[in-house]
């Protein structure tokens, strides 16, 4: 019963780790695509050494905890000196807070010598198999709850950092942004200094990539502290759910925007306008 319940913990905090870096892997990978190709590794990473405690091959619990304390030392090194080309972070960031006390407690846990244990019991009375069923699912319902509660944390703490700035401005209604005049294209670059390089539709349709070129950071910072939104025909709003407030603007660097494409309504060829706070640019087609 305890090498069961072991296993399971050890699973749990595994996956619950590689998630939390897949989830943040796209806000980092516009900031540096090598970090964020490092987090969807760290993902696949912990992936294997889950099925690898699963199996219960001490290999396993090595890789998990080889991926655990480099995660620590990454969360560390940014925070402290700063990754290479990279500014030092704050150490407030709650994906990262609730990712760095899982895997201290994945090492805590790894101090209990936990493959022993599993490997003692062995041969001991088996699980009833209403419990042995029941693990597996709690694990899920933890993970879910943990990532569901992280996620809005992040949220939550990013709109409270929009707020505090200076001069931003919510996406206004439907209406009002119907009212407001087209900022063109040649506008959006000479007067804010961004450059939209391109829009288009991906992952199977469902994803609407936004590609942003900076030609002046101090211009186009003045105009990304407001919120992001698509105006969809005139008629629908998607507010984008990737706040990009920590962008550190660079010249002639690219970034990237994400909206849901809300059930394939949007499609190539549908026109769209890009909105910053109450700016509305001139519609883009779908590419």
């Amino acid at each position: 019963m305890k090498s069961k319940i072991l296993e399971w913990l050890a699973i749990v905090l595994i996956l619950e780790t590689g998630l939390l870096h897949f989830l943040s892997a796209q806000g980092w990978y516009v900031e540096s695509p090598l970090v964020g190709y490092l987090f969807i590794a760290n993902f696949l990473a912990c992936l294997l050494a889950a099925y690898g405690v699963f199996r219960r091959q001490v290999w396993g619990w090595g890789l998990g905890l080889m991926v655990v304390l480099g995660s620590i030392a990454g969360y560390t090194w940014s925070r402290t000196i700063g990754l290479p080309g990279l500014a030092v972070e704050e150490w407030f960031n709650p994906i990262g807070l609730v990712a760095l006390s899982i895997e201290i407690i994945f090492c805590l846990l790894m101090m209990t010598r936990p493959w022993r244990i599993i490997a003692a019991q062995d041969g001991g009375n088996s699980v009833p198999v209403l419990f042995r069923d029941a693990l597996p699912a709690a694990g899920l319902v933890v993970i879910s709850l943990i990532c569901f509660g992280a996620t809005q944390w992040s949220s939550a703490a990013a709109a409270a950092r929009i707020d505090k700035a200076d001069g931003h401005v919510h996406v206004g209604t439907v209406g009002e942004l119907c009212r407001t005049p087209y900022t063109t294209l040649k506008q959006l670059e000479d007067q804010y200094g961004i450059q939209v390089s391109l829009v288009a539709l991906t992952t199977m349709d469902t994803i609407v990539n936004v590609r942003l070129k900076i030609i002046d950071p101090v211009k186009a910072h003045d105009l990304l502290i407001n919120q992001a939104a698509v105006l969809i025909d005139q008629k629908s709003l998607i507010v984008s759910p990737h706040l990009h407030t920590h962008w550190k603007l660079r010249i002639d660097k690219m970034y990237f925007m994400f909206f849901p494409a809300q059930s394939h309504t949007i499609k190539s060829g549908s026109e769209l306008s890009l909105v910053f706070g109450g700016l509305r640019v001139e519609p883009i087609k779908v590419q």
